[in-house]
């Protein structure tokens, strides 16, 4: 249950558990499974972005917006990226989100 609170972007060198919490500026990326709270652009930054090689997380906010994880882990798991559009929180592979993002 601990809480990590960065004023620039956060890069997490293995797993971040149910019970933790990570709270950045910029932009959050776990290099494992990230399964806590993670919360991007804390300030209002709606161009922060949350990466993880597996994302099953509590609870995910990026500036003022706020989604819940699955319900139900996937089958397959994939790195993925969490940003947002004019439609909230959204989740892509990493391979696909790169492409829109223009490279």
């Amino acid at each position: 249950g601990i809480e990590i609170r960065h004023p620039g972007t956060v890069v997490i060198w293995g797993d971040l558990n149910p019970g933790g919490s990570v709270v950045a500026r910029g932009d959050i990326v776990v290099w494992g499974r990230l399964r806590g709270v993670v919360h991007a652009g804390v300030d209002g930054n709606i161009k922060s972005a949350i990466a993880a090689l597996q994302m099953e997380p509590t609870l995910i906010k990026i500036a003022n917006l706020v989604a819940r994880g699955p319900e139900k882990p996937p089958a397959k798991f994939y790195p993925e990226v969490a940003y947002v559009t004019n439609k909230g929180i959204r989740i892509a592979r990493a391979s696909e989100w790169g492409r829109r993002a223009g490279g």
